[in-house]
């Protein structure tokens, strides 16, 4: 019989593989740079029935990128474009030499295994967030709010924000995806404000004196039309939100001083255990169906009994990731919960991490 042939069906297989997505994850765990980790989140887990849901503790993948840079600044990080991570690093250091041009920032390309090169952000960058949006990022600072496009590879400078990025509690996407929101909070003053993205690009407006009631990045999920994000009122640590999206445009005054309404997830994800210290906990959206990740780290103390004869005893820190992945859903009472959806995961932190970015996890779901 003539052999079948296997090029189309090889290439479907191969560009199914391409397409499934994985969570990277940033750490500055060797003593050069940094690192960046590929983790596939489909393989079988324990799921939440009351019963225990963890899985066997393991170490974290090989890196799959490594990069010589400045240590402990994990705001140094951005996705953008999709498939690239941005290794945003400063390059004026005492400590450091530039690795390359002081113009240009490299960018890993996780499906290509490609680097490429692109323009650095225009002047300097006081306590930057990156905000992707459709096919560019945004980089948002206390001086400048500035736009990089993917072609051509060029910044924009966009107007001024009227608040210093050091006091933005959490920002947000509109459903449109050409509006930003962001939120502040200085002493008890607290705003919301918006700007489009799109041309013509619009000025700055406050929106009210309300806030996201979230922590840092907040998500758009379709099937539940709502942003969702871990909540960021210190009664409610540990719990993720949902919230109804208002207005994007910027003429409509309706939602006035209005707090949107929203939802608290029933279930409570992480903070409930007394022998853990929270580290850092960030929430990474998975796509349809509502699917989310979120990366938590902590610290347990243990007994080092190898120094007992010589110091006494002497209690060490372990940082632990902890990954539980979960679906959200309305129950038939109109509440928010995860059901039985969650699955759990443990890896050890690499000794050489530090806790300056274990306390800001840089993750994505590319």
């Amino acid at each position: 019989m003539p052999k079948r042939r296997s090029g189309a069906h090889d290439g479907r297989l191969a560009a199914k593989r391409l397409r499934r997505q994985h969570l990277y994850l940033v750490l500055d765990d060797c003593s050069s740079g940094y690192s960046i980790r590929k983790i596939d989140l489909s393989s079988d887990c324990n799921s939440d029935d009351d019963a225990a849901v963890d899985c066997t503790e393991q170490w974290l993948p090989p890196a799959v990128f490594r990069l010589e840079a400045p240590r402990s600044f994990p705001e140094h990080f951005t996705t953008a474009f999709g498939t690239k991570i941005m290794a945003l690093h400063p390059w004026e250091s005492e400590m450091e030499t530039p690795l390359v041009p002081k113009g240009l920032v490299p960018a890993c390309d996780v499906r290509t295994r490609a680097v490429c090169f692109y323009p650095r952000p225009k002047g300097y960058l006081a306590d930057p967030i990156y905000i992707p949006v459709g096919d560019g990022v945004f980089v948002l600072s206390s001086r400048s709010f500035q736009l990089l496009s993917a072609a051509p590879r060029s910044w924009c400078k966009l107007s001024t924000p009227p608040f210093k990025s050091r006091h933005v509690t959490s920002y947000a996407v509109h459903l449109d995806g050409r509006t930003i929101f962001v939120s502040t909070k200085r002493r008890r003053i607290a705003h919301t404000f918006s700007v489009g993205t799109a041309q013509p690009f619009t000025e700055w407006k406050c929106r009210g004196d309300w806030v996201l009631p979230f922590t840092g990045r907040t998500h758009f999920d379709p099937d539940l039309d709502a942003w969702v994000g871990l909540s960021g009122e210190p009664k409610t640590t540990g719990y993720v939100r949902a919230l109804n999206v208002v207005s994007a445009n910027h003429d409509d005054s309706s939602d006035g001083r209005c707090f949107p309404s929203g939802k608290l997830c029933k279930e409570k994800l992480f903070g409930g255990n007394p022998d853990e210290r929270q580290v850092g906990a960030s929430l990474v959206y998975m796509g349809g169906g509502s699917k989310f990740c979120l990366v938590q780290c902590f610290s347990v103390c243990v007994d080092d009994e190898d120094t007992e004869e010589e110091l006494g005893m002497e209690r060490l820190q372990l940082y632990r990731f902890r990954l539980t992945n979960f679906s959200l859903k309305y129950d038939k009472k109109g509440d928010l919960t995860i059901g039985n959806s969650r699955q759990v995961r443990y890896y050890d932190v690499p000794d050489a991490a530090t806790e300056s970015v274990l306390r800001d996890i840089v993750a994505f779901w590319m």
